[in-house]
């Protein structure tokens, strides 16, 4: 019997162990998640700008030129 309960421990305390492992890569991965996030929101927007600038430069040229 006290040999089951040492084994029982041993294996909750690898499972805590692996529980704690996981939250903490959780969080990296939350962390990583939000940044890429918001690269993208930046990316969108400069790719926005950068789609409007293009129109009104096409719209300045001659129009034998478009």
């Amino acid at each position: 019997m006290e040999a089951q309960l040492i084994a029982l421990e041993k294996k909750i305390k690898q499972l805590i162990s692996l529980i704690e492992s996981t939250q903490e890569k959780n969080k990296g991965l939350e962390t990583r998640l939000a940044s890429s996030e918001a690269m993208l929101t930046k990316l969108e927007s400069n790719m926005k700008e950068a789609s409007l600038r293009l129109e009104k430069m096409i719209r300045q040229l001659p129009e034998e030129n478009r």
